[in-house]
């Protein structure tokens, strides 16, 4: 998939933070494109097998199943962006509200400024709006709710431990 993304660009490469700090939404922009050329869609796939009454849970498929199934919920769409980005030598964040999931990240190596993706978007609309959609629920959470809005930088869960599935 960065590979296509990659195909996109004018320059036919990726290079995350290397070069200047424009260069870096026209990468995003570029992998969302891609993504959405898959025909990956928002499905809301709630797996609750077993739960109590009153909740839902939902089962996060790996990267590959989702562009596989062309299809992500809020929290596949999320990981699978926060992949590519973090395999196109970005740094993502993923960027937890109550009952949702999105993408972030850093606009520029170590500047600690961010910008958002709203994943369930690709299938239906442009990158600006997911990106304007994206920004607004950050900008929400932070006026009425911020406790409840974690970001989980990748390079903070690599220092963890936390590795991918696969």
């Amino acid at each position: 998939m960065i590979r296509r993304a990659a195909t996109l660009r004018p320059e036919g490469q990726m290079w995350g933070y290397q070069g200047d700090k424009g260069a870096v939404p026209p990468q995003v922009e570029a992998l969302f494109n891609a993504v959405k050329e898959a025909g990956l869609t928002y499905v809301n796939s709630i797996i609750d097998y077993g739960v109590p009454k009153g909740m839902g849970i939902q089962r996060t498929r790996l990267p590959r199943e989702s562009l596989m199934q062309r299809s992500a919920n809020c929290i596949d769409g999320a990981v699978l962006f926060a992949s590519l980005l973090e395999g196109a030598s970005l740094n993502p964040a993923l960027v937890l509200v109550p009952g949702h999931a999105f993408v972030g990240w850093e606009t520029w190596r170590r500047s600690d400024e961010w910008d958002y993706l709203e994943t369930t978007m690709v299938g239906q609309h442009e990158f600006a709006a997911a990106c304007q959609s994206g920004r607004r629920q950050v900008e929400l959470a932070k006026r009425h709710s911020l406790p409840r809005m974690t970001i989980h930088r990748l390079a903070d869960l690599r220092e963890r431990g936390i590795w991918p599935m696969e």
